[in-house]
C-alpha cells in the first residue's frame, strides 16, 4: 500500500498549489513586472504600420509581451486604451516641439509647420481619434476627446486676441482648427495622388517642405495680394 506523506508535506504542497493559481487583482506579465505604459508604447508601435482597426487588443498585449487580463486590468476597454495613446502621442510631441518664445504671429508659423509634421509622421491619428475615439460607445472616452478639441480652439482663439464671450461666440478659431487640420491632413493622405502632380525637380522632402511654408503663409497672409492683381486687370478690361 502506498503511503501517504506527512500532513506537514501535504500542507505544503497545498499552499504552493494556491500560489501558482491567479490570484484576483493584477495579473502577471510575461516578461517581467510592467505597468501601463508600456502597454501604451506597443499600442503607439503598432499603430506607426497598421491602421487602428487592425491593432486588435490581444495584438497590442502580444507586442507588449504581457497577458490580455493585464490590459483589461489597465484599461476598462479598448477605447480607453486608444485614447490613452492618443494622449500619449500628442503630448510627447508637444514636450518635444514647444513654440518659439516670439511674437504671436510667429508661434502660430511654429505651430502650423508642427502640425503639418505631425500629421505626415502619424498618418493614422486622425483615423484614430475619429474612427476610435470621437465615435466610442463609452461617453467619458467622447468626453475627453471633446475636451482635447476644445483645448486646440481655445490655443487658436488666444492667436486671435480673442477673450471672455468673444472667444466661445466666434467661429473664427473653430474654423482654423478645421482648416489646418484639412491643411495638413489631406497632404499626408493623398500622397499617391499628389505626387504624380509634382514638378519632376522636386523630390517627396522637397515637396513637403515647400508645402509647409505654402501653408504657413497662406493662413498668415492669405493669397489677397496674389489674386488682388488680377482681379484688377479683368475689371479693366
Amino acid at each position: 500500500m502506498t503511503r501517504k506523506p506527512p500532513l506537514a508535506a501535504r500542507k505544503k504542497t497545498s499552499a504552493t498549489a494556491a500560489r501558482q493559481k491567479r490570484s484576483r487583482g493584477r495579473p502577471v506579465a510575461t516578461r517581467g513586472a510592467v505597468g501601463r505604459e508600456v502597454i501604451i508604447l506597443a499600442a503607439c508601435q503598432l499603430l506607426e504600420n497598421l491602421p487602428p482597426h487592425k491593432v486588435p487588443t490581444v495584438l497590442i498585449a502580444q507586442k507588449a509581451g504581457v497577458d490580455p487580463a493585464l490590459v483589461r486590468y489597465y484599461f476598462s476597454n479598448r477605447e480607453e486604451l486608444l485614447f490613452a495613446v492618443v494622449e500619449h502621442i500628442i503630448g510627447t510631441w508637444v514636450a518635444q516641439h514647444k513654440l518659439p518664445d516670439a511674437p504671436p504671429a510667429q508661434q502660430l508659423s511654429a505651430h502650423i509647420a508642427g502640425m503639418f509634421d505631425f500629421s505626415c509622421r502619424m498618418r493614422s491619428m486622425q483615423r484614430l481619434m475619429i474612427d476610435e475615439c470621437a465615435e466610442a460607445k463609452s461617453a467619458a472616452v467622447r468626453a475627453r476627446v471633446r475636451e482635447l478639441n476644445a483645448d486646440a480652439v481655445r490655443h487658436y482663439a488666444e492667436f486671435l486676441h480673442l477673450k471672455g464671450e468673444d472667444a466661445e461666440t466666434s467661429p473664427e478659431p473653430l474654423f482654423m482648427h478645421i482648416a489646418i487640420i484639412g491643411l495638413c491632413e489631406f497632404f499626408a493622405a493623398a500622397q499617391p495622388m499628389i505626387l504624380p502632380l509634382a514638378p519632376r525637380h522636386l523630390n517627396a522632402t522637397q515637396l513637403a517642405q515647400r508645402y509647409r511654408t505654402f501653408i504657413c503663409g497662406l493662413v498668415l497672409d492669405g493669397l489677397r495680394s496674389r489674386v488682388a492683381p488680377a482681379a484688377k486687370v479683368r475689371g479693366d478690361a
